[in-house]
C-alpha cells in the first residue's frame, strides 16, 4: 500500500507540472503575441513613414539635379552670346555651341527632350530636341524660374512639363537686364523611377500631381479620389501621406491600406499561434514519453530491486529499445556477473578446500607411517656407504638415486622449475634402468628457454610412471618413455608419450568419463583405473582451472600420448579465456 501510494503521488506531482508548464506557455504565448503584434503594427507604420521619406527626399534631389542642370544651361556663354546676337550671321556663328550645350546636358540628364530660347519680345529664336512643346505661359513669374503643369503628348499620351528661367546680363552700369529666357522640357521617366521606387506594398498607391490637381505619374492601384488628399493623415482604413515637391507647386500623395500594411502581422499571429499549439503538444507528448519511457521503467526497475533480495535468481524484463531498456539489460548483465563471480568464488574456495584436504591427508599418512624423513635419508646413505664399502657399486648409485628422489619429493614446495623436475625425473629413470636391466630408457627434451618455467610439483613423475608399468611392462622387448617440454602459442606444453600398447578402449571411457564428471564439480572414484593419471588430472584442475588444457591421445598398439598446456609460469590466461 506504501508503494502505491508513493507512485500516487509521483503521478499527481508530474501531472500538477504538467498543468504548471502549460499555463506558463499560454501565458507566454498571450504576452508574446501582444508585444508582436503591437511591435510589428508600429514597425509597418514606421517603414511606411520612411518609405514615403526617402520618396520625398528622391523627389528633392531630383529638383536640385534640375536646378543644376538649369544654371549650366543659362551660365553658357555660348547660350548667352546666341541670344544677345540680334543678327542671323550672329547667331549662326554661336549655333554650334549651343547644339554642343543642348547634346552634352541631354547626355547628363535622360530625361531632357529638348531646349527652347526665346528672345526678350518673347521669341523662339531656337530650339534642340526630339519632342517639342511651346513654352507654357505664366511659367516665368516675379522674374524668377518655375515649373509647369503637366502636359500630355496627344499622340502618345506621355508627360511632359517645363522648367523656365529669365536669362539676364551685367550693363556697365552696374546694373542688369533681362535678354530673354531658356526652357527646358522633360519627360517623366525619372518621376516614375521615383513613384516606382515608393511603394510599400503591392496594394499600395503613389502619385505626384501638379498645382491643377493632374495627375503627371503613378504607381500601384491608384484610384482617382486620392487626387483630393492634401493633408497626411490616417483613416480607419488607410494611411495617407502628403507632401509638397520643393518650390514646384507639385504634390506627391502616398496611399496604404492598412489591411495590406498589416498582413504581416495576423500572418505573425498565426504563426505564432501555430507555434505555441505544436509547443504545447510536443510538451505533452515529450510529458507522456517521459513517463511511459523513464518514470514508468525506472519505477519497475525499482520494484524489481526492492524484491530482488527475495529471489536473486530473477531478472529484469527488457521491454525498450533504449537507455533505460540499455540500462535494465546492463543490470541483468551485472547481475549475471555478479552470479558468476559468486560461483568462481566458490568453486575457488572448494578446490583451496580440496587442496588443504589433500596436505592434511599426506600429513596424516605421514604421521600415521611414523616415517622420519631425515631418518630415512640417513638410512639411504648408511646403505650406499655399505655398498661402497662391499664394492656395490650399482647398489650405491641407486640407494643415492633413490634418497635423491625421495628428498625431492619430501620438499614443501608446491611449484619447482623444469629444471628441478627434470633432475627429479633423471633419479626416477635410474631407478627405472636399474629394476628392468636397462630395458625401458626415460627420455626428457626441453629447450634452454622453458627450465626456468615453473610447474606444480610431482607432475611429471606420476604420468612417467604411467607409461613405465602400464604402457611399456606389458609390452616384449625395449621401450621408451619420452618426456617433452616446451612453449607454444603462451603455454608452456608437457607431454609424456611411450612406444607401449596404449590402453584398452573401456579403461580410456572410463578415464574421460572421470574427466567429466570431475569437471562438473563430481568427486573422483577411487575404483576408476588409473587412479595416478586421475590424480595428476586434478592437481592440474587445481592448479590451473579450465585455463589449463588435457589431452588423452591413446594409439591402441602403438603407445599413448598425454599432453597438458599450462599457463607459462603459472599466470592466469587474459580475459578469464580457457586453454584450446
Amino acid at each position: 500500500m506504501a508503494r502505491v501510494r508513493r507512485k500516487r503521488k509521483l503521478l499527481r506531482q508530474y501531472l500538477l507540472v504538467l498543468v504548471a508548464v502549460a499555463l506558463l506557455v499560454s501565458a507566454s504565448f498571450l504576452t508574446t503575441s501582444t508585444i508582436l503584434s503591437d511591435t510589428a503594427r508600429d514597425e509597418a507604420r514606421q517603414s511606411a513613414d520612411v518609405i514615403f521619406q526617402q520618396a520625398e527626399d528622391r523627389v528633392t534631389i531630383f529638383e536640385e539635379d534640375i536646378s543644376s542642370l538649369y544654371m549650366n544651361v543659362v551660365q553658357n556663354v555660348s547660350v548667352v552670346e546666341f541670344m544677345q546676337a540680334e543678327t542671323l550671321p550672329g547667331r549662326w556663328d554661336n549655333l554650334d555651341g549651343f547644339f554642343w550645350v543642348v547634346g552634352n546636358n541631354m547626355r547628363i540628364n535622360k530625361s531632357l527632350q529638348n531646349i527652347l530660347l526665346y528672345n526678350a519680345d518673347d521669341e523662339l529664336i531656337a530650339s534642340k530636341g526630339g519632342v517639342f512643346f511651346p513654352r507654357e505661359e505664366g511659367i516665368l513669374r516675379s522674374g524668377l524660374s518655375n515649373f509647369s503643369n503637366c502636359m500630355f503628348d496627344p499622340k502618345t499620351g506621355e508627360a511632359y512639363f517645363q522648367v523656365g528661367m529669365p536669362v539676364y546680363i551685367d550693363l556697365d552700369t552696374g546694373r542688369t537686364t533681362p535678354i530673354g529666357a531658356v526652357y527646358l522640357l522633360f519627360d517623366s521617366t525619372n518621376l516614375q523611377a521615383i513613384v516606382d521606387g515608393a511603394l510599400a506594398n503591392e496594394d499600395s498607391a503613389v502619385g505626384i500631381l501638379d498645382g491643377e490637381n493632374t495627375l503627371f505619374v503613378s504607381s500601384g492601384k491608384w484610384d482617382a479620389s486620392y487626387a483630393e488628399e492634401t493633408e497626411t493623415h490616417e483613416s480607419a482604413d488607410e494611411l495617407v501621406y502628403v507632401g509638397n515637391v520643393g518650390s514646384t507647386g507639385w504634390r506627391i500623395v502616398s496611399v496604404v491600406p492598412k489591411e495590406s500594411l498589416f498582413s504581416g502581422v495576423s500572418q505573425m499571429q498565426w504563426l505564432n499561434q501555430v507555434t505555441y499549439l505544436v509547443v504545447l503538444c510536443a510538451l505533452c507528448l515529450i510529458c507522456s514519453m517521459v513517463y511511459w519511457t523513464i518514470i514508468k521503467p525506472i519505477s519497475r526497475q525499482t520494484a524489481f530491486m526492492a524484491s530482488f533480495t527475495q529471489d536473486t535468481r530473477q531478472r529484469i524484463e527488457v521491454t525498450q529499445d533504449n537507455e533505460i531498456g540499455e540500462m535494465a539489460g546492463k543490470m541483468n548483465e551485472m547481475l549475471d556477473d555478479i552470479e558468476k563471480l559468486n560461483r568462481e568464488k566458490l568453486e575457488s574456495q572448494k578446490k583451496l578446500l580440496e587442496l588443504e584436504i589433500e596436505k592434511k591427508q599426506t600429513e596424516l599418512i605421514a604421521y600415521r607411517s611414523q616415517i622420519n624423513p631425515h631418518f630415512l635419508s640417513n638410512t639411504f646413505n648408511c646403505i650406499r656407504g655399505m655398498a661402497l664399502y662391499h664394492g656395490e657399486k650399482e647398489i650405491a648409485e641407486l640407494s643415492v638415486a633413490l634418497s635423491r628422489f625421495f628428498r625431492y619429493s619430501i620438499r614443501k614446495e608446491e611449484m619447482v622449475t623444469v629444471r628441478e623436475a627434470f633432475e627429479s625425473l633423471a633419479q626416477y629413470a635410474r631407478i627405472v634402468h636399474f629394476r628392468f636391466n636397462d630395458r625401458y630408457r626415460v627420455v626428457m627434451d626441453a629447450p634452454e628457454d622453458v627450465l626456468d618455467e615453473r610447474i606444480p610439483k610431482m607432475l611429471l613423475q606420476p604420468l612417467v610412471e604411467n607409461a613405465v608399468f602400464h604402457g611399456l611392462e606389458t609390452q616384449l622387448g625395449d621401450g621408451v618413455a619420452r618426456v617433452t617440454v616446451r612453449r607454444g602459442g603462451g603455454f608452456l606444453i608437457a607431454a609424456v608419450a611411450d612406444t607401449g600398447g596404449g590402453m584398452p578402449e573401456e579403461t580410456e571411457r572410463a578415464l574421460r568419463a572421470a574427466m567429466d564428471a570431475y569437471d562438473r564439480s563430481e568427486k573422483l572414484s577411487q575404483d576408476v583405473p588409473g587412479i595416478g593419471f586421475l590424480n595428476v588430472y586434478r592437481r592440474v584442475r587445481l592448479f590451473f582451472g579450465k585455463q589449463a588444457g588435457f589431452t588423452l591421445d591413446n594409439r591402441p598398439g602403438i603407445g599413448l600420448k598425454i599432453e597438458m598446456r599450462l599457463p607459462l609460469s603459472g599466470r592466469a590466461l587474459p580475459d578469464g579465456k580457457e586453454a584450446p
